[in-house]
């Protein structure tokens, strides 16, 4: 495998993990007090403090998102001789690529939006 066949796998797993990362992060204003109260950890509400970075980091995520789609959906290059693409087909990492990468933006909606739908459920 050389690196110039798993680079652009590499760069879209990077970007769905950081777009995981920030949309946690965007999120811990809000679920970090209601999973304190839950378990009875009161010291976790110190987490509300971090709210005003709730929309910056929300902006982040939709970037790395984004991101994340291009490399996922973009049209493939030639494959090299003995790189995994030509070994296993462009097709087959690709479909993995994007099962992972809308796996990822579902949970990801799911986090961004809980402050607006766990009044329905607390």
């Amino acid at each position: 495998m050389t690196e110039h066949s798993a680079a652009p796998a590499s760069a879209s797993s990077r970007s769905v993990g950081l777009a995981i990362i920030t949309a946690v992060g965007a999120s811990l204003c809000c679920i970090g007090p209601i999973l304190a109260a839950t378990f009875g950890v009161s010291s976790l509400a110190a987490l509300s403090k971090y709210g005003f970075l709730r929309p910056w980091l929300a902006v982040l995520t939709v970037v790395l998102l984004g991101i994340s789609f291009y490399l996922a959906y973009r049209k493939p290059k030639e494959c090299r001789t003995g790189s995994v693409c030509e070994t296993h087909g462009t097709d087959r990492i690709q479909r993995w690529n994007r099962v992972v990468l809308w796996t990822a933006t579902i949970i990801i909606a799911l986090v961004l939006t809980f402050p607006e739908w766990s009044v329905l459920i607390l």
